[in-house]
């Protein structure tokens, strides 16, 4: 049978030459993969999937098959969230002010294990953070809103207002469990203020660090 095959491809060398390589990209990745992937650890990725941001399902003997396309839309909104593009060499700056004092904590661990080259500054309200802003201006400011509605809308207008006042617009993200609570900025001209579902975690602000840090480095 391999004479048959030789005297063939002597006959005919073109025949021999036409064999297609044939490059498949995996649709579905396993935990580890889109943990490297995303840069983030397997349990952050596993969480992920058991909530419904990342898209996946178990093989019979119970390992998790990724989405690619879930992985690839999830660092896209991770970039989205941050609202802003930064290409500069000096780390990006982020005031994150939160106002339940457990979650503070826990985001103030959990912050400096990760060593995100992202400078994180902390607040327990956003009139302290105001404040602070006239003398240091970050890149973005993120803010829990887990007061009532009736106050979370009081501080969409304060920092609408503040935004009004300035040459350039803060970028801010506001993380509420409140439906509807949108911003439209000035005569319905795009704000740069977004209204984001909550609740705040740790998981939410790894995600958002990791879409800061991914936009410095287009």
């Amino acid at each position: 049978m391999g004479d048959e095959h030789s005297s063939i491809a002597m006959m005919d060398p073109s025949i021999a030459m036409k064999r297609p390589v044939e490059t498949k990209v995996a649709q579905f990745l396993s935990t580890a993969e889109a943990a490297r992937m995303l840069g983030l650890s397997t349990t952050l990725v596993q969480t992920l999937v058991d909530q419904g941001d990342l898209k996946g399902w178990k093989t019979r003997g119970g390992h998790r098959r990724i989405s690619l396309d879930s992985i690839m839309d999830y660092q896209n909104a991770s970039r989205s969230a941050m609202g802003v593009a930064i290409k500069s060499m000096i780390k990006p700056r982020v005031t994150v002010v939160v106002e339940t004092a457990q979650l503070m904590s826990q985001l103030m661990v959990a912050n400096a294990q990760w060593k995100f080259p992202v400078e994180v500054t902390f607040f327990d309200s956003v009139t302290e953070a105001l404040l602070e802003l006239s003398s240091k201006r970050p890149d973005m400011l993120v803010v829990e809103m887990s007061m009532p509605r009736a106050q979370q809308e009081k501080t969409l207008q304060a920092l609408e207002n503040f935004n009004n006042r300035g040459r350039s617009p803060l970028s801010v993200v506001l993380v509420t469990e409140e439906k509807d609570l949108l911003s439209t900025g000035t005569a319905g001209t795009p704000s740069a203020i977004q209204v984001v579902s909550g609740p705040m975690s740790t998981i939410w602000m790894h995600a958002y660090l990791t879409g800061v840090v991914a936009s410095c480095q287009i």
